[in-house]
């Protein structure tokens, strides 16, 4: 349900200092609620807290990723640095992991344990860092659906490779995009029902089945000109026909696909120079933020 939704959300904002003109970024986690369509104000903020930029990066380029787990602990790592930063509701560090990989990382998500998957950008590594341990794990990543299949059992029991997908020509760089694998996903699984859900060109649509891919029906694809693989799924709700995702431009939209309804929300407005946002759903799929 899109009422009253609540989840937590990265602000960036860059300026200059009047003395040094040195870069300063405050980071501001928000509130975001979300209201029905029918309702003025979709789209509501409350400060919860800031962080100076000097607490969580280093001098470079912006580019973040974000995971929150089910206790809304929230990991937050920048390209620039090799750590990650996980930060309670009040903005205190709870822990630093320092990361065996320097670079960006592609994805970050925590498992259905909440223990932390990253995936380096080359694609080469999955890396897990228990929580328990508190011990950083390499996984094996040799095929597209070895990522999903490390973050839960519903991935895991369900045959990845029977979902027709798109493919790539790991020659060609498209969109700025890198992948060595000659095929990809976009999943986005509902832990309420167990089923997955796949974002591609021009349409999402529902698998019909919890272990296996079946011959859909036409009320299980969604269409939308502004769909495409390289969107990143929040919500999904199935009975009212409506999804919120992320873009590759930097837009947060909300549609609704039986009102044929769209709502946008440019992220990367008000932003003294380029930085890469990301999303981040956590398990109860309730929240999400950037």
């Amino acid at each position: 349900m899109f009422q009253y939704i609540r989840q937590p959300i990265f602000k960036i904002r860059v300026k200059p200092s009047l003395f040094d003109m040195k870069r300063t970024v405050f980071i501001v986690i928000l509130f975001l609620s979300f209201r029905s369509f029918a309702q003025e104000g979709i789209l509501a903020k409350t400060d919860l807290f800031t962080i100076t930029y000097d607490s969580l990066v280093a001098p470079g380029n912006f580019v973040f990723r974000i995971a929150v787990d089910a206790e809304e602990v929230i990991a937050f790592n920048s390209c620039n640095a090799p750590y990650v930063f996980l930060l309670n509701q009040k903005g205190e560090i709870l822990e630093k992991i320092k990361l065996p990989y320097e670079g960006c990382l592609r994805n970050m998500e925590f498992d259905e344990f909440d223990n932390l998957m990253m995936m380096d950008n080359e694609e080469k590594t999955i890396y897990k860092y228990v929580r328990r341990t508190k011990k950083i794990e390499t996984l094996p990543y040799t095929k597209p659906e070895d990522w999903y299949k490390s973050l839960n059992h519903f991935y895991r029991f369900f045959e990845i490779s029977s979902i027709p997908t798109f493919y790539n020509n790991p020659d060609y760089i498209q969109d700025f995009y890198y992948t060595r694998f000659p095929y990809s996903y976009n999943l986005w699984l509902n832990y309420n029902d167990g089923y997955i859900y796949q974002f591609a060109y021009n349409f999402v649509r529902k698998i019909g089945n919890r272990k296996t891919y079946i011959a859909l029906k036409r009320s299980d694809i969604w269409f939308s000109e502004r769909l495409t693989n390289k969107c990143k799924p929040l919500l999904i709700n199935l009975e009212k026909e409506t999804a919120v995702y992320y873009d590759r431009s930097l837009n947060l939209i909300l549609e609704d696909f039986a009102q044929h309804k769209l709502d946008i929300y440019q992220c990367a407005e008000g932003h003294d120079e380029a930085v890469q946002l990301d999303f981040a759903t956590n398990m109860k799929q309730q929240k999400y933020g950037v």
